[in-house]
């Protein structure tokens, strides 16, 4: 039995791309997952499968989601690798422990390292590729910065959704 996460991209932010976590996970059991938990509204599932491979996961539940009139990208990491990913920490952490202001970014599809040390970053703010994710540090908060998920995915050619360092642990906790 594998461990996967899912996390949905643009998932009720805004009044857009609606959908009840009850649905997701009834929409994951019907794909055959079990042990299915949601965490918060925001498109994070932690489940497990018999299906050996991540991107089939993905594209079955990214098909789910289309037929149900929600067209996002669905990020599939395996449990390993989210529990591994936060075993080696947010490497802006020692400068600033406010879960809030360190967010993970986890792209579509791998981005190398030097396309992320070439990407424009706002002044105080700071990105660095961690186990083929982007840890990002917002050291005066999200919402006031320009580095957004639209300027993410410009610069790095492929859809990226990211989630708080808070997220991510709590996720990785389920994984273990």
């Amino acid at each position: 039995m594998n461990t996967y996460v899912a996390l949905l991209r643009a998932v009720n932010l805004g009044g857009r791309g609606r959908l009840p976590m009850a649905r997701l996970r009834d929409i994951l059991t019907g794909l055959g997952a079990g042990e299915v938990r949601t965490y918060l509204q925001s498109g994070n599932a932690v489940f497990t499968s018999t299906t050996d491979d991540a991107a089939e996961v993905a594209e079955a539940v990214r098909a789910a989601l289309r037929g149900e009139g929600l067209d996002t990208e669905v990020m599939i990491r395996t449990g390993e690798q989210l529990a591994a990913l936060a075993t080696v920490g947010h490497p802006f952490a020692a400068d600033d422990p406010d879960p809030t202001h360190l967010q993970v970014a986890f792209p579509l599809t791998p981005v190398a390292g030097e396309t992320v040390a070439a990407m424009p970053i706002p002044a105080r703010e700071r990105a660095q590729r961690v186990d083929g994710e982007i840890a990002l540090h917002y050291p005066d908060g999200v919402g006031r910065s320009k580095l957004t998920t639209a300027h993410l995915q410009r610069h790095l050619g492929t859809p990226v959704t990211c989630r708080n360092w808070r997220t991510v642990t709590a996720l990785a906790e389920w994984c273990r």
